[in-house]
């Protein structure tokens, strides 16, 4: 698969949750695009992160370090 499609479809699904009156739609639209940052993410090799993806990340490893 071609990620400029997979970002085409991660960006239109950000645009749809952004414009969803309905919480269910938004939180469907969401998911949606953060599972195309997730498969961008993969097929970039990890060249290509996402902000919440990125800080998520960043706040597992920090509390994974903050146990030990």
């Amino acid at each position: 698969m071609d990620i400029n499609y997979l970002f085409l479809r991660q960006q239109v699904e950000r645009s749809l949750a952004a414009s969803c009156d309905n919480a269910a739609a938004r939180e469907a639209h969401e998911g949606l695009a953060r599972q195309y940052e997730l498969e961008i993410e993969r097929m970039s090799g990890g060249r290509i992160i996402f902000p919440s993806l990125r800080d998520a990340a960043f706040s597992a490893r920090r509390s994974q370090s903050a146990s030990s």
